[in-house]
């Protein structure tokens, strides 16, 4: 995988027209291949950026708000899907605290 490639997956699961939160808005089906290839993109940008003081602001901008964006109010989905989701959002957000050195 190549930073860019990395960038370019966060972005279309994150911040797309066909993104992970606008899918779960939607009610549209979200696959457990989605969600691998979104976290082994992070993981691989946390280590790409772990020695630098920056970060590309697109990368930056796909984690404004995270956690809203993968946990919706009530009776959407199945109580397992929510808390599936919901683990992903708590993961994400401790990954974004290690991409971003905080």
């Amino acid at each position: 995988m190549t930073p860019e490639l990395a960038i370019a997956i966060v972005e279309a699961r994150l911040l797309g027209p066909h993104s992970i939160p606008v899918r779960i808005r939607t009610r549209d089906e979200v696959t457990e291949a989605e969600i691998a290839e979104l976290l082994a993109a992070v993981d691989f940008l946390i280590v790409h950026y772990r020695d630098q003081d920056t970060v590309p602001k697109r990368l930056a901008a796909a984690f404004v708000d995270i956690y809203n964006g993968f946990v919706q109010a009530g009776g959407q989905m199945s109580e397992e899907q929510a808390q599936r989701l919901e683990d992903v959002a708590i993961a994400l957000q401790d990954k974004a605290y290690r991409l971003f050195g905080v």
